[in-house]
């Protein structure tokens, strides 16, 4: 693998390990806060969102990579622990996927524009959903931890 396949695998695990810093950043109660009037949207769904998207991506790749996961539901009790188990299979089944699409001259069954781009896509989709639980558990009246305010942006040392 040439340099810069390893920097496009280096990155999505980059993307990976700033969602495990947010989750191991925030209190289980934290996953409750909303900022919706109508109750949905808690930072608990939006993190088992974001699983839930990796996992129906997954599906469309390759099914065999699915077959022992299942989606989150919104009625499902979300735990830490838990979501980082589920970010943390998926973080590696997506890798499977990059690498395939690099072996495959950045093709990537699924997903017509290819392997740069579908990496675009997943990092795009997370960063969203991290600045929408970061605003939500500001609003929400949590203190953000200084390493996790700043330390998101510390892509050499994460």
């Amino acid at each position: 693998m040439d340099t810069l396949e390893k920097q496009i695998l280096e990155t999505w695990y980059i993307n990976h390990r700033t969602n495990l810093k947010l989750l191991n950043s925030i209190t289980e109660d934290s996953l409750e806060f909303t900022t919706s009037k109508r109750g949905g949207g808690t930072v608990g769904h939006q993190l088992a969102h974001m699983y839930n998207v990796r996992f129906w991506k997954l599906e469309r790749f390759d099914k065999n990579l699915i077959v022992d996961l299942a989606t989150v539901k919104a009625t499902d009790i979300k735990s830490i622990p838990m979501l980082i188990d589920c970010h943390e299979i998926t973080a590696n089944l997506i890798a499977t996927i990059l690498k395939k699409g690099i072996e495959n001259d950045g093709q990537v069954k699924g997903f017509k524009r290819g392997l740069v781009p579908l990496l675009g896509y997943f990092i795009h989709h997370e960063a969203h959903h991290r600045g929408n639980i970061l605003l939500t558990l500001k609003l929400c009246g949590f203190k953000l931890p200084t390493d996790l305010k700043y330390g998101l942006w510390e892509w050499n040392k994460i």
